[in-house]
């Protein structure tokens, strides 16, 4: 029949992978730059771009060391033995002490969305051009980060 002809071939389920979405990268990395290359990794694993993995993992320790180095560079310094006698004594913080945390939080932050940028804008972006996935579900993500953080909270 020539009706036959003309159909289109539909796309296989094996043509889509299950990965992280975008906004769920870009939302871990305000938080963790490492945490959402993580999750970039994983999708990279899934969808077959094992070489490029290097590059992302590159990307990320690199720019953790420059944002270390920046904030060393900029003179943010916290003074944890004045912060660690504050929170034994159960006092409120002092206007200093509140001032340096929230700059090296905002600091942090701005850096974090701007990584965040380069994770989704250039690699997500490059190897994941259409949306030919379905997005994977972040509840065992989320609860793993929550876990890492309560755990490294009680040890730091």
């Amino acid at each position: 029949m020539e009706f036959e002809e003309y159909k289109q071939e539909e796309q296989g389920e094996e043509d889509y992978v299950d990965i992280y979405s975008r906004k769920a990268i870009f939302g871990f990395a305000i938080f963790s730059t490492m945490y959402a290359g993580v999750l970039l990794i994983i999708n990279l694993w899934v969808a077959g771009y094992k070489q490029i993995i290097s590059q992302v993992v590159l990307f990320i320790l690199g720019f953790s060391f420059l944002s270390r180095y920046l904030v060393q560079l900029l003179g943010f310094k916290i003074d944890v033995v004045a912060l660690q006698k504050t929170i034994a004594a159960k006092k409120q913080f002092t206007n200093e002490q509140i001032l340096q945390l929230s700059s090296i939080t905002a600091i942090q932050i701005g850096l974090n969305v701007i990584a965040g940028l380069v994770l989704t804008r250039y690699f997500f972006k490059k190897y994941f051009p259409d949306d030919d996935y379905y997005p994977r579900p972040i509840y065992r993500p989320v609860i793993i980060f929550i876990i890492l953080i309560l755990f490294l909270g009680f040890i730091l």
